[in-house]
């Protein structure tokens, strides 16, 4: 009887979170114009609209290259952050654990009112670093947490063998530790990069002329039109987080990657 109940909340849990995708999906080929499910009819009109427009096009280019940017900085901070909170004594994980999971206490409109008005102060005139700096800071706490887990899991065993051969702690970090951890790091890039991507609100603070992320694009343009090309945008998006997902499972093994 339990095994049952838990099976319904599990089928319950895979809708609520499928449906959505389906209302999205299927309204990007409706013919009306206006946003409808079930779709009336069957047209790619809203496919070819959407690739007629450069500036969506520019956008998604931009989010791109700020989710690369960011999701490498973060890696580049959380890794380090994340061996010290195993490795380091208990004053120095203490102090990495309240830094590196400070952003996540904050409501990220918070931070985005912050940075704008360290950005004043400091006159930096340069929108892609700002908005690049932003994406970091409330993205490593993700990054920091799910090499934490692969870290917790790493066998202890292989530590202290390697140091009772001699093995100093970088030499453990890099030919131990890190080969270990592989698909707990490619997982992390993969979450840092997917919310990069996503990130509205710390965009809309630090974005500049020249510049503007996809969310912010599709955001402006519902202001004065809802029409179905809005799930079209919609769909590709979730083509290419699932296309990232499985260039991850052919990459590493989705299981190993998330630790299962």
């Amino acid at each position: 009887m339990f095994d049952r109940s838990i099976n319904i909340v599990a089928w319950l849990v895979v809708a609520f979170l499928v449906i959505p995708l389906i209302v999205i999906i299927g309204s990007s080929f409706t013919t009306t114009e206006y946003v409808a499910f079930p779709p009336h009819g069957f047209t790619l009109k809203w496919y070819e609209k959407l690739a007629g427009q450069g500036d969506f096009i520019r956008s998604f280019l931009d989010s791109l290259i700020i989710g690369i940017a960011a999701t490498i900085g973060a890696m580049a901070i959380g890794a380090p952050t994340a061996i010290g909170l195993r490795m380091g004594s208990r004053r120095s994980q203490a102090l990495l654990r309240t830094l590196a999971m400070a952003p996540l206490t904050l409501p990220t409109i918070v931070t985005g009112v912050a940075l704008l008005q360290i950005y004043y102060l400091t006159e930096i005139d340069a929108p892609w670093t700002a908005v690049v700096l932003g994406h970091i800071l409330v993205t490593v706490p993700y990054f920091v947490r799910t090499l934490g887990a692969g870290l917790e899991a790493l066998d202890p065993s292989l530590v202290e063998a390697a140091e009772s051969l001699g093995a100093g702690r970088w030499r453990i970090i890099f030919r131990i530790m890190l080969p270990v951890l592989a698909p707990s790091i490619f997982a992390g890039m993969i979450f840092v990069f997917i919310t990069s991507f996503d990130q509205v609100t710390i965009s809309i603070f630090l974005s500049g002329p020249g510049m503007m992320p996809l969310p912010i694009r599709i955001y402006s343009y519902i202001e004065f039109a809802i029409d179905p090309m809005v799930a079209a945008v919609s769909t590709v998006l979730i083509l290419f987080a699932f296309a990232v997902v499985v260039g991850l499972q052919k990459l590493l093994g989705l299981e190993r990657a998330f630790g299962a």
